[in-house]
């Protein structure tokens, strides 16, 4: 995997801001429960309690000395599958409650935080929430900045991945996180318009994705022929499409 891209922009943000964003999309979520007649197992108050010690955990890691924050990172190995966890409950409470942009809130704070999680060094198993938070943002946004830093996120979240994930050895479902990652990678690098960030993504999905790749840059020139790209995306594309698909004969 190549080293990551540091990331600068608002899907890098701290955790008093993040609890604040949290606390947002809770307050749907609480005063919908209070209304309704329910008998549900965990109440939206009980998951909250839940996120906000985590919330806890994460600003003594941050505000403590680094011998303290090397102590506590030991004991948290889990962290990020568990909070990414319950992110992805709230986000069905939420979605049981009515509360349709609490749902969306809760999805989307998946990136900041597994942004969090990679600067502590902690892998991650569960990554489909993020996953989908990431395809969720591109499909909704055309600013090419964007774009661009979304799959500098994927590249963080990549390397995050356990090993496990990385080893990709069960190829049977098509949705399996790797080959949704590397995937959704490369169509918002072409979507970005960005000939570098295309080039090194393209190099990753050839050597992480051997078996798709032939298709999308197959699938992904005849979008070129659809949809107007720019002649040095087209070019970009073209290059890889004949490097793989038409190889050189001796």
């Amino acid at each position: 995997m190549t080293e990551s891209r540091q990331i600068t922009s608002d899907f890098d943000i701290d955790v008093e801001t993040l609890r604040e964003r949290f606390a947002e999309g809770m307050q749907c979520c609480l005063e919908n429960h209070a209304q309704q007649d329910t008998s549900d197992d965990i109440s939206p108050a009980a998951l909250d309690d839940s996120m906000q010690h985590l919330f806890t955990i994460l600003e003594k890691i941050h505000s403590q000395d680094d011998h303290a924050g090397e102590l506590l990172k030991q004991e948290m190995d889990e962290l990020p599958n568990y909070c990414i966890g319950l992110l992805d409950e709230l986000s069905d409470k939420a979605k049981t409650l009515g509360c349709d942009e609490s749902s969306i809130t809760f999805e989307q704070l998946s990136i900041p935080l597994a942004l969090l999680f990679a600067k502590l060094n902690l892998d991650m198993t569960e990554v489909e929430l993020v996953a989908n938070a990431i395809s969720n943002t591109a499909n909704h946004s055309q600013d090419l900045q964007r774009l661009a830093e979304l799959t500098d996120v994927i590249d963080v979240l990549a390397n995050m991945c356990s090993a496990e994930i990385k080893a990709d050895l069960d190829k049977s479902n098509p949705g399996r996180p790797w080959r949704v990652l590397n995937m959704n990678q490369a169509i918002i690098a072409t979507r970005s318009l960005d000939p570098k960030r295309m080039e090194s993504v393209f190099e990753q999905l050839m050597f992480h994705l051997p078996e798709d790749a032939p298709g999308f840059f197959a699938e992904s020139i005849q979008q070129m022929d659809i949809i107007y790209y720019p002649a040095h995306v087209r070019e970009v594309m073209q290059n890889y499409y004949q490097l793989i698909n038409q190889p050189t004969l001796h």
